[in-house]
């Protein structure tokens, strides 16, 4: 199972050499980390208003973005869907997830560094959960043109493999 080398994946399903047993492995991955983030804490918006149109922003990304992703494998050579999504999304979504971590670190440092007042009249302008509402639906947008990317590049070195095994016949 892969977990960063996202071109080696790549690789390897352009090669169609990822198995069922390595894509049962991703979708158990993918399962038990759903599971945990389902039960873990939530961080809260300080108006339900917020919490309902993030709801709602994230299905409507989550719906759009996999059917442009699907749309992206059927124009393309159109197979093995399941496998691609499951450990493309994977890799992507570690990927992103640890680009997360890193600006919202820095972010951190940043507003720990910044004078009192200005932090006070930053958190006035935008209101206390435009900044989480926005970086998120980001991350998820961000997500979703990684994945079509990763997907266009598999298509495309799928086309360029066969068109390799392929002899002339002229």
């Amino acid at each position: 199972m892969i977990w960063f080398n996202l071109k080696k994946l790549e690789r390897l399903l352009i090669q169609n050499k990822i198995t069922e047993a390595i894509s049962y492995q991703y979708l158990l991955v993918f399962l038990v980390l759903i599971t945990l983030a389902a039960n873990a804490p939530e961080t809260d918006f300080s108006h339900y208003g917020w919490e309902i149109s993030y709801v709602i922003l994230e299905l409507l990304i989550t719906i759009v973005g996999t059917y442009l992703v699907f749309k992206v494998n059927s124009d393309g050579d159109n197979r093995d869907f399941l496998k691609r999504y499951l450990s493309l999304s994977f890799v992507n979504g570690l990927r992103l997830a640890l680009f997360a971590v890193v600006i919202s670190l820095i972010f951190k440092i940043i507003m720990f560094v910044i004078p009192l007042d200005l932090w006070h009249s930053i958190n006035d302008f935008f209101g206390e959960d435009f900044g989480d509402f926005f970086f998120h639906i980001m991350l998820s947008l961000v997500f979703y043109l990684l994945l079509m990317a990763s997907f266009k590049r598999v298509n495309s070195g799928g086309s360029e493999e066969k068109a390799a095994i392929q002899p002339d016949l002229k």
